[in-house]
């Protein structure tokens, strides 16, 4: 089963991406395969939500994950992160900062979609 994919919630698409208790391997895979699916799509209009947890592996290439972050950021209306512990949804929340994405964070899916489909 794929970790990435665009799904519909409410009538509206948004493209999930599930970094749980993924390995380093699988997280730049699901990078690629995110960039390419959403770089596909009209400019200003891509809904986003990432689920992670307790296995997730953050920053495995700061470097590449901040220019991921930068080269999607045009097409990108919103995107929400969920599920990551305090610590590393802090991290998280500093490494993303310098690119000038704004990411909101929830506990849950159901808070980060109920937010999400609002915009």
């Amino acid at each position: 089963m794929s970790r990435v994919n665009f799904m519909e919630y409410n009538g509206k698409k948004i493209i999930m991406m599930d970094i749980d208790n993924c390995s380093i391997e699988e997280f730049e895979k699901l990078l690629f395969d995110s960039a390419v699916m959403i770089r596909k799509e009209t400019p200003n209009s891509v809904l986003s939500l990432v689920s992670g947890g307790q296995g997730t592996p953050i920053f495995t290439n700061k470097d590449m994950f901040m220019e991921y972050l930068r080269l999607n950021q045009p097409f990108i209306k919103a995107s929400v992160v969920c599920g990551l512990p305090k610590m590393q949804a802090a991290m998280f929340q500093a490494v993303v900062a310098p690119t000038g994405r704004e990411l909101k964070m929830f506990n849950t899916k159901s808070e980060a979609f109920d937010w999400l489909i609002t915009r």
